[in-house]
C-alpha cells in the first residue's frame, strides 16, 4: 500500500479547509461586491463556528465604518472593536441564552439608517438561543438533544428550532427592521436552504407549526405540543420585512470538494465527485460506499481506477451505546466492516470541515485496506454496537485531529482506489 496516499489525502483536506476559511470567503466577496456596501453606518453580526474568522474578514474590509460589531462563537476569540459572546454546541446552555439575549437587544437597538451585515456559519442554531415563551432554556436543551440523538434530519431539527425561538425563522430580521439586512452564509446544510443555515434568523420560514408538531410527535416530544400550540406562526416569505434584504451562500460542500479535486488533478490523479449531498444513517450509508468501491475494483465501472473519488454531506448516528465517537468515525468503522471481503487496494478518509466529529477532539479518521492486517483482536462490530468508533481508531493511530477550524462546510470524504488486478 503506497504509504504516502493517506498523507496526501489529509493534506488536500487541510488545504481546502484553509482556502475556505471564513476570513477568505467574506473578504473576497466584499471586495468583489464593494458597490453594494457604500453605506457609512455598518452593523456587523457574526455567529457560528466560523464567526471570528468571518468577522475579521469584514473588519479588514470596512475598518472604522463598522458602527457596532458582535461575534458569537463556540471558541474564544477576539475581533478588535467587537463584542464577543461564547455559546455552547451542540446543545444550548446559559451562555447560549446570554448570547441570544444580547443579539435580540442589538437588533432592537439598531436604528433605521443602518446596513446590517449578518455573517452566519454552522453551529449558529445552538450558540445563541432565546426560547419563545412558554418554552424555557431547559426545554430547548432537552428538545435539541432528543432530536439529535434520535437521528432526526437537519431539516426536521431546524423546523422545530425555528418555531420555538424568538430569534430564528426570520424573527431576528423582523427585530432588525426597518434596517436592511444582507446575510452572507457558509452553508453546512443539505441543499443550502437559507432557512436551515443556523435555523434562518434573517430569512423567512416556509415551514409551519403543523409540520413542527408532526416532527415533535414522531420523535417522542408530544409533551411539548401544548406549549408549541401557544406560539404564533413564524414570518413567511410574503412578509414585507424581507423585501429589501439579501441572502448569499459564500461556500458549500460542493465548492470544497471541487477545490480538493483541483489539487488532486494537479498531482496527476484521475478524479470524480460522487455527491456533495450524502445523508442517512452512517452505519448504513457505508454499505452503499462499499458497493461503489467493490464495483470499481471489480469491473472499472463507472470509473477505471486508479482514482480519487470524492463525496460529502452529513450523515447521522442514532446513539444507542455508551462509547465515544462521531458520524465520521462511525461511518469509517462501518466501512471497514462492509469492505472486509473486497480484493484490492483502497484508502478512505472522512472528516468534519469544522474540525469536530461529535463530542470528541478528533475531526475524523483515515484508513487503508491494509487495516485488516493491523486490527488484531479489535472487532469493528463490537465497537459499532457501543458507538465507540473513536476508541477503535485511536488504538490504531488513525484519528485526524486538526482542532477547530475557521469554517464549517459539513463533512468531506476522500477515497483512493488503486489499480485493478491485471490492468
Amino acid at each position: 500500500m503506497p504509504g504516502e496516499i493517506p498523507e496526501r489525502m489529509k493534506a488536500w483536506a487541510v488545504e481546502a479547509i484553509r482556502t475556505n476559511s471564513g476570513y477568505n470567503l467574506v473578504l473576497d466577496f466584499l471586495k468583489a461586491n464593494f458597490h453594494d456596501f457604500s453605506h457609512e453606518n455598518i452593523i456587523v453580526v457574526s455567529i457560528g463556528k466560523a464567526a471570528v474568522s468571518m468577522a475579521k474578514g469584514a473588519k479588514e474590509f470596512f475598518g472604522k465604518r463598522i458602527k457596532r460589531g458582535m461575534v458569537i462563537s463556540n471558541k474564544e476569540g477576539e475581533v478588535e472593536g467587537f463584542e464577543f459572546y461564547l455559546g455552547s454546541h451542540p446543545y444550548p446552555d446559559g451562555k447560549s441564552l446570554r448570547a441570544g439575549k444580547a443579539l435580540l437587544s442589538l437588533a432592537e437597538e439598531t436604528g433605521p439608517h443602518n446596513l446590517v451585515l449578518f455573517l452566519i456559519s454552522g453551529g449558529a442554531s445552538s450558540l445563541a438561543v432565546l426560547p419563545h415563551p412558554p418554552f424555557t432554556l431547559e426545554d430547548l436543551s432537552f428538545i435539541y438533544r432528543k432530536l439529535i440523538l434520535s437521528g432526526a434530519s437537519i431539516g426536521e431539527i431546524n423546523t422545530v428550532r425555528r418555531h420555538i425561538s424568538l430569534i430564528k425563522g426570520g424573527r431576528l430580521a423582523r427585530a432588525f427592521a426597518p434596517s436592511r439586512v444582507i446575510t452572507l452564509a457558509i452553508s453546512d446544510v443539505r441543499g443550502d436552504e437559507p432557512q436551515d443555515i443556523g435555523s434562518g434568523p434573517t430569512v423567512p420560514d416556509p415551514t409551519t407549526l403543523e409540520q413542527a408538531s408532526k416532527i415533535m410527535t414522531k420523535y417522542g416530544l408530544s409533551p411539548f405540543l401544548d406549549k408549541l400550540n401557544s406560539v404564533p406562526e413564524s414570518p413567511k416569505p410574503t412578509d414585507p420585512v424581507f423585501r429589501k434584504n439579501r441572502f448569499v451562500v459564500l461556500a458549500n460542500t460542493l465548492k470544497i470538494l471541487k477545490d480538493i479535486e483541483d489539487m488532486a488533478k494537479k498531482e496527476g490523479f484521475n478524479t470524480a465527485i460522487l455527491t456533495s449531498e450524502d445523508s442517512g444513517e452512517a452505519s448504513q450509508a457505508s454499505g452503499v460506499y462499499s458497493g461503489v468501491i467493490f464495483e470499481i475494483l471489480r469491473s472499472g465501472n463507472p470509473w477505471e481506477p486508479p482514482l480519487v473519488l470524492l463525496s460529502g454531506g452529513e450523515l447521522t448516528v442514532t446513539v444507542k451505546g455508551k462509547g465515544k465517537g462521531g458520524r465520521n468515525t462511525e461511518f469509517l468503522l462501518a466501512l471497514i466492516r462492509d469492505c472486509r471481503e473486497i480484493k484490492g487496494r483502497f484508502c478512505a478518509l472522512s472528516m468534519g470541515t469544522d474540525g469536530i466529529d461529535g463530542p470528541t477532539d478528533a475531526s475524523g479518521a483515515v484508513f487503508c485496506s491494509d487495516v485488516y492486517g493491523k486490527m488484531g483482536d479489535l472487532k469493528p462490530e463490537e465497537y459499532l454496537e457501543n458507538n465507540d468508533s473513536y476508541n477503535f481508531f485511536e488504538k490504531l493511530g488513525l484519528l485526524i485531529k486538526t482542532g477547530p477550524t475557521d469554517t464549517n462546510l459539513r463533512d468531506i470524504r476522500i477515497f483512493w482506489i488503486g489499480k485493478r488486478k491485471g490492468h
